[in-house]
């Protein structure tokens, strides 16, 4: 089932809404909204509806039965992982996440749609990357990799543990690259830590998109495929939706 906003009402909903609406109010301020029982909840972002897990389960298409084991990078406070564990019924859906406060949030929602193939991993992708020392079929990074410091390493990690990597990630425009590091170009990003979106590290390194590529293919990756470009909203920087495969 590939979610839809006109699906919320199908989705399973194991608490009631005074419950959701206490459990709600306990663990905010949100980012992520959700719909339960006809109301909406949490933020603003009902990142279970977001096009790009809903383009990863298209390019899956009927391989979604060969995906057993999937890992998350980075789940913020769950909606992408929902929307996961939702289409991929018969799939372990692994779910990371560095805060300890968005794991919790992310559990209520698992809690609210009533999954039970989710388990939530509370792994610093930088180090060690615990989680990426398993075997996955898949891993999906959205929003994740340019808050990291060193983005070749974690992209090599990521092709040793799974064959598959859908990636959407923020990168340097060709003309702001000013920094080479390891023959990388891109640019170093000031991270103001202390929002709930940002890396937990003070800085972090933007490649251009050569760059990226070739971060990827050196890391093992052997195929990568470019569904879109973009310019974000926030004006971080030019974004890249792209799947990185073995084979």
């Amino acid at each position: 089932m590939i979610l839809t906003n006109n699906t919320s009402q199908s989705i399973s909903v194991s608490m009631d809404t005074s419950a959701i609406a206490a459990e709600v109010d306990r663990l905010g301020p949100w980012i992520t909204g959700f719909t339960a029982g006809g109301r909406d909840f949490g933020g603003q972002y009902f990142a279970e509806y977001d096009t790009r897990v809903r383009a990863f389960l298209d390019w899956l298409g009927p391989r979604r039965t060969g995906i057993r084991r999937l890992l998350e990078c980075g789940c913020l406070e769950g909606g992408h992982t929902a929307a996961l564990a939702s289409a991929l019924p018969d799939a372990q859906i692994f779910a990371t996440e560095i805060r300890e406060e968005n794991l919790a949030r992310a559990a209520l929602l698992a809690r609210v749609r009533n999954l039970s193939n989710v388990r939530f991993l509370s792994d610093d992708l930088e180090e060690p990357a615990a989680s990426l020392e398993d075997a996955y079929d898949a891993v999906v990074c959205i929003g994740l990799l340019y808050h990291l410091r060193d983005p070749a390493k974690f992209l090599a990690r990521c092709a040793r543990s799974s064959p598959i990597l859908w990636l959407w990630t923020i990168y340097c425009a060709e003309t702001e690259a000013v920094v080479t590091e390891n023959g990388y170009r891109g640019r170093i990003y000031a991270e103001p830590t202390a929002h709930p979106l940002s890396g937990v590290r003070t800085e972090s390194f933007f490649p251009s998109l050569g760059s990226l590529a070739e971060m990827a293919l050196a890391g093992g990756y052997r195929r990568i495929e470019i569904f879109e470009r973009e310019i974000t909203k926030n004006g971080n920087g030019p974004a890249v939706l792209l799947c990185a495969t073995r084979t």
